[in-house]
């Protein structure tokens, strides 16, 4: 039995799909009912209700379990914490493997999200457990929450510059990777970086995503302030959007640099998917919507 914390979002459906492909039996941890039952449609063998923040919830979530992947809530506060109470939960229970996804360049400073997912390193290589920690790029699939102004305006709009070189992932190569890890032998007690060896910029995915949808599609920055406005609508917490803001400051400086794709290849045993892609296969699920 494998533990996923965090299945629901866009790393962990992939990789509930592709272990479920590899007829690996899956218990997901979710805080929702519906949640629960949505992943059970998928095929999730269990659905543990409970919180991840609660120790006891996530005792009962690892209990019997042999491997453990936990993927991060995205832009929280409290992520370090929540991280380190399931490699202690994890730890208690001597799991056999435990997987972390954490984040490209981790170590980087000036982005507190990625410095939360660098403390729970820590704590995984001192755990005493065999592991596994995963790196990924930025997601191709991040698009998906500019697309209702890309469709409506033409407008691919992020806040920050539209001219930095951005190292990109698949989260369905990612969801394949993890799958893999965990079901085969011979990934543990390492660190991988996960790119598909593709840099990009906005105004060069933008032209990409014209080209594919046969519309024409501009990419520029995306006011800060509006952005913060719209963050503080949607029930953005005050630490999540300085998180955020510091991401976009950081990127408009160096851009998300590097993206080399052999581990990637070696561990797909192909060569990972490209932006092009990922953009035809969009667009197809959205004409079927």
């Amino acid at each position: 039995m494998i533990l996923i914390v965090g299945a629901s979002g866009a790393v962990g459906q992939p990789t509930v799909r592709h272990l479920l492909k590899r007829g690996a039996r899956v218990r997901a941890l979710t805080s929702k009912a519906e949640s629960a039952a949505r992943l059970q449609s998928l095929g999730v063998h269990e659905a543990v209700l409970g919180d991840f923040r609660k120790a006891e919830d996530v005792r009962r979530a690892v209990e019997g379990v042999e491997s453990v992947i936990q993927i991060p809530p995205r832009f929280t506060e409290d992520e370090a914490a929540i991280g380190l109470g399931v490699v202690a939960a994890a730890k208690a229970s001597r799991v056999g493997h435990y997987v972390f996804v954490s984040a490209f360049h981790p170590q980087m400073r000036q982005m507190d999200h990625h410095w939360s997912k660098l403390l729970v390193e820590e704590a995984v290589i001192e755990s005493g457990l065999s592991f596994t920690i995963l790196q990924p790029a930025m997601f191709m699939q991040n698009m998906r929450v500019e697309w209702p102004a890309i469709r409506e305006r033409g407008l691919y709009l992020r806040p920050y510059s539209p001219d930095r070189k951005l190292a990109l992932i698949d989260t369905e190569d990612l969801g394949e990777a993890a799958a893999i890890v965990l079901t085969q032998p011979g990934y543990r007690g390492a660190t991988f970086e996960l790119a598909s060896g593709e840099a990009l910029t906005h105004a060069e995915m933008a032209a990409i995503l014209s080209e594919e949808w046969g519309k024409p599609v501009r990419a520029a920055k995306r006011d800060p302030a509006e952005w913060t406005d719209w963050a503080r609508r949607h029930g953005w917490k005050p630490w999540s959007i300085e998180a955020y803001l510091k991401m976009c400051r950081h990127y408009d400086a160096h851009g998300y640099p590097g993206g080399n794709p052999l581990v990637l290849t070696a561990i797909l045993g192909r060569a990972p998917g490209g932006f092009r892609a990922f953009v035809r296969r969009f667009l197809a699920a959205q004409a079927s919507a």
